[in-house]
């Protein structure tokens, strides 16, 4: 078997920004990615495959959690997502199991344009960048950026930021300040990518975020190349 961080998450940016209704959680967040780097490059349709838990590397992934984790994977049949410029919304799997420690899964059949055979418009990472992440802001946060790797900065705004990561309302963008220094914090110390960012006013009013990445710095257990685009 692979080591992990030599798998690949390569997904179409729709699939990156795609908005939906539900706040996924840090071990969903990573389930996906995980199976998502299952998918070898030259598979044309999705099959029922089958992984058991505790490959996935997951903190407390043994006999006594699997009632939670169980509960965790299953409820994503019940969150769907809309895709960017389609009337469409999806799930992330037409089927999900968790039995005696494996799951068993089977993306729906709609994201096939999205992560098979993919030859342009698409964002690749190392999965072990996601898997050492502690916070789902910090993982959507990272995959935003890493779309915008070959141009060195990304700017959005403040309101389809909080549409993307699923910010509560309650958050003033104070708050969102605050919190994008942790996920910046969090980021640069367990991942292979570095960022500054400012908040940026259109009038008064805060409206939008500036983000410019940095120079990679080396973190152990973390792939340190970026994916190029021979690799993707």
């Amino acid at each position: 078997m692979k080591k992990e961080e030599d798998y690949k998450v390569s997904k179409h940016n729709s699939l990156v920004n795609a908005k939906g209704k539900y706040q996924y959680s840090v071990n969903q967040l990573k389930l996906i990615c995980h199976l998502i780097a299952n998918i070898k490059p030259n598979e044309q349709d999705f099959e029922t495959k089958y992984i058991a838990l505790k490959e996935l590397g997951f903190v407390g992934a043994n006999s006594e959690n699997y009632t939670y984790f169980k509960e965790e994977f299953v409820r994503l049949l019940e969150m769907p997502f809309k895709i960017p410029n389609s009337k469409y919304w999806v799930n992330w799997f037409s089927a999900l199991a968790f039995e005696n420690g494996v799951i068993e899964y089977r993306f729906d059949p709609a994201l096939k344009p999205f992560l098979l055979q993919l030859k342009g418009n698409f964002t690749s990472y190392h999965l072990s960048n996601v898997m050492n992440l502690k916070s789902n802001y910090a993982i959507l946060t990272f995959e935003l950026l890493s779309q915008a790797r070959d141009i060195g900065y990304r700017n959005i705004t403040i309101k389809e930021y909080r549409e993307l990561l699923k910010i509560p309302d309650s958050y003033r963008n104070d708050n969102i300040n605050v919190m994008l220094k942790k996920v910046q914090k969090e980021i640069r110390e367990r991942t292979n990518l570095q960022f500054n960012f400012a908040m940026k006013k259109m009038g008064k009013p805060f409206h939008s975020i500036n983000f410019v990445l940095l120079n990679n710095k080396k973190v152990a257990g973390v792939t340190y190349e970026l994916v190029t685009k021979s690799e993707r």
